[in-house]
């Protein structure tokens, strides 16, 4: 692996790569900067399998582990990585280094992530040192975010992430896929009971469909066999989420192959 470094006048970010370095940061290529340890009194660790990328991710929190669940079910991003990155500074005389809990990419957009409990996001010393460090972030052409436990753990947007996240490994065949598209040929919007009774369609299809974002629901409403299922965005848009223009044409056009 390879360490590749971008400065600003004030700060420097340190990534590790998985391939030799270049002048560009590609976030696909990046691999954790620490090792997992637990912050957490419990010293609760796990992981989350990202079927996508092909490995596991590793979260260091209880408030983590549903953070990377709720990313791997709504946000349909190019590319994340947890601990992507160190963030060295200097501040009032002292060297400083951040390390971020997530950086996420849509397009041209990245945006870093740090997952805290509210009491902790709350606190003057913790929101002083954040205002900072967005400052030195935005130098090097990077967003923050500071995602709460009450954000990340609101319902039913937790729960129904929970049980979609039990089809990523489900295996949708081309000429089910075909079905389900033409399904929606001439209609926005069908309810998950329509998949149940139409022969050669499964409700764990259309929910894996979900998933790669082809599909969208409503994740503000508790899910059951009337939710509506669509191919454009509905419902609340609260991060993470992209919105796509183009996908309810994407899918409309897309041909069996």
């Amino acid at each position: 692996m390879d360490e590749l470094v971008e400065a600003s006048h004030r700060s420097k970010l340190t990534f590790v790569t998985s391939r030799e370095s270049t002048d560009r940061v590609e976030v696909d290529q990046l691999r954790r900067v620490r090792e997992p340890v637990s912050r957490s009194r419990s010293g609760v660790q796990g992981k989350v399998a990202d079927v996508a990328s092909g490995h596991s991710r590793h979260a260091e929190s209880q408030n983590e582990l549903k953070a990377f669940r709720i990313l791997l079910a709504t946000a349909h991003p190019d590319a994340w990585q947890e601990q992507p990155f160190f963030l060295e500074y200097h501040h009032d005389g002292t060297k400083h280094r951040y390390t971020p809990d997530i950086l996420v990419v849509w397009g041209a957009s990245r945006e870093v992530v740090e997952v805290k409990e509210d009491s902790e996001a709350d606190k003057q010393e913790n929101q002083t040192r954040f205002a900072l460090i967005r400052e030195l972030l935005a130098e090097h052409g990077y967003l923050f975010r500071l995602w709460k436990r009450s954000e990340i753990c609101a319902e039913p947007r937790l729960t129904n992430v929970s049980f979609i996240l039990r089809y990523r490994c489900v295996d949708v065949s081309t000429a089910e896929h075909e079905r389900i598209r033409r399904a929606f040929s001439s209609a926005r919007e069908l309810s998950l009971r329509t998949f149940c009774e139409a022969p050669g369609m499964t409700v764990p299809a259309v929910l894996r469909l979900v998933l790669d974002g082809t599909l969208h629901i409503d994740w503000w409403e508790p899910l059951g066999l009337d939710s509506r299922v669509s191919i454009t965005p509905i419902g609340r848009q609260v991060w993470p989420v992209r919105c796509s223009a183009s996908s309810r044409r994407h899918f409309q056009e897309e041909r069996c192959r």
